[in-house]
């Protein structure tokens, strides 16, 4: 498992993120998607790594809709 805290482009998504760390399964890279548990989605534009954890540094969410 790859744990990586979360920064946001915008204010308003880190101000409304329902997280602020994530869990993955397999290591993130610039480009994917991550959706969040309130279903914004969010491309990762650049992982930064330090010595006691990653971040991810993510664009402004979209929301996708429920159906």
């Amino acid at each position: 498992m790859y744990s990586y805290t979360l920064t946001f482009r915008e204010d308003v998504d880190r101000l409304t993120a329902p997280e602020q760390e994530i869990t993955l399964q397999s290591p993130a890279q610039a480009g994917d998607f991550i959706i969040l548990s309130d279903g914004s989605r969010h491309q990762v534009m650049f992982v930064t790594h330090r010595a006691h954890y990653s971040s991810l540094y993510l664009d402004k969410g979209v929301r996708v809709p429920q159906s």
